[in-house]
């Protein structure tokens, strides 16, 4: 049953990996359905340029510490033997949570940008 503890990693493990691979194979195509595809990344070629320069860093680095702080979260959870239904529940709000904070902090630096 704590075999499912593991699930509450694959937000972190993914958000790493997206970003590596958006930073090792960047896109340079904006027509290409592929990158950091959203609409205020699509409104220009200089706002896609930037948001493809800037979302691997932001995707890596919140994915790190999004796994850092799942695993705290485990051992405090096992430590005070908490029910694995409180493991699942709460791991996977503090990986979906860091995921939509990556999408709004590059949403935000992208807007900073490019201000009118």
């Amino acid at each position: 049953m704590y075999a499912l503890v593991l699930l509450n990693f694959i937000v972190p493990f993914v958000m790493v990996l997206v970003g590596y691979l958006l930073k090792k194979y960047p896109v340079k195509d904006m027509g290409s359905q592929n990158g950091y595809n959203t609409p205020a990344s699509r409104k220009s070629q200089e706002h896609w340029d930037y948001a493809q320069g800037i979302a691997p860093g932001i995707f890596m680095g919140i994915g790190k510490w999004s796994g850092i702080a799942e695993l705290m979260l485990t051992i405090f959870l096992f430590a005070g033997k908490a029910p694995v239904g409180c493991f699942l529940a709460a791991g996977s709000a503090l990986g979906f949570s860091c995921l939509i904070l990556a999408f709004y902090k590059t949403e935000t630096r992208i807007k900073e940008k490019f201000v009118v």
